[in-house]
């Protein structure tokens, strides 16, 4: 019995957890599905998503000497990742209020309001500069700034997340520096994605957050990451037919995995350990 609890120990003991805060600086387009033409956003950033942020800064960082599967376990223990009011303020943690999901004390409408737009363009025809027919794009974009600052606390907008780093890994803390700028999300030529990290610093009271010291949920409290989905989990909430893996090795991406999923703000039996925003069973 001595031997399995200090085995469990040492597992808590080798896992630091940091509290990350990036501010945006642009517009950011966190693909969820089209409709017609118009590509819409998520209003909060999937682990996987910041995940395959840093995983593509470190390895540039390295000038290409970090193979991209052995970078990416570096940094595989990560949360979702919300809006927070400045570097240090609260964070707008999701949960479902009267059927509607909610970040801190907003709606998802009263959010979108403030902060999400639609950016419109075409696509040109290289030789005439002449748009082509039936090219319209429109993207929905989170503002890095409320579309009125005079009626907002928000000045800009940060975002909040966890990372979970082993306690020798003093290489990984020396890359995330204050300062350190990452691309996040999609429709990078148009402009969009980048954030700065303002404030890193370690953290032990996890409560917030939802989950223990091994990456595992606690349960008294909503999903603050997803969740694959089990027979008899769900109480409250919504599911989510999400990628989780997919082959970027070619120019036209291939899904590897894909998984239902319980969104976070749901109430759940919650188990599973957290891998890029993702308690997995």
């Amino acid at each position: 019995m001595h031997g399995i609890m200090q085995k469990h120990w040492v597992m808590i003991m080798n896992k630091k957890w940091y509290k990350l805060v990036f501010r945006q600086e642009e517009p950011i387009h966190i693909g969820k599905g089209s409709y017609g033409v118009l590509s819409e956003t998520r209003i909060i950033i999937p682990g996987w998503t910041i995940w395959g942020a840093l995983v593509n800064k470190y390895v540039k960082d390295k000038n290409g000497t970090e193979n991209y599967e052995k970078t990416g376990k570096l940094f595989e223990v990560i949360s979702c990742f919300y809006p927070s009011i400045g570097e240090k303020g609260s964070v707008l943690f999701p949960e479902y209020r009267k059927g509607q999901f909610c970040l801190g004390e907003y709606t998802e409408e009263d959010f979108r309001a403030m902060f999400v737009d639609v950016n419109v363009s075409t696509a040109i025809e290289p030789e005439t500069r002449a748009t082509k027919d039936v090219s319209l794009h429109e993207v929905e974009a989170i503002l890095h700034k409320p579309k009125d600052s005079l009626k907002s606390q928000f000045k800009q907008l940060h975002w909040t997340g966890l990372l979970g780093i082993r306690n020798n890994s003093e290489d990984i803390l020396g890359f995330l520096r204050k300062g350190m700028k990452i691309i996040v999300g999609g429709e990078g030529r148009y402009g969009f994605g980048r954030m700065e990290l303002v404030n890193i610093e370690g953290i032990e009271d996890l409560c917030d957050w939802g989950i223990d010291l091994e990456g595992r949920p606690t349960t008294d409290i909503p999903l603050r990451n997803y969740m694959e989905y089990c027979d008899g989990c769900l109480k409250l909430g919504e599911l989510e037919h999400i990628i989780v893996d997919a082959d970027f090795s070619k120019a036209t991406p291939t899904i590897k995995n894909s998984k239902i999923c319980l969104v976070p703000g749901s109430i759940a039996n919650a188990t599973g350990r957290l891998i890029k925003g993702i308690y997995h069973q």
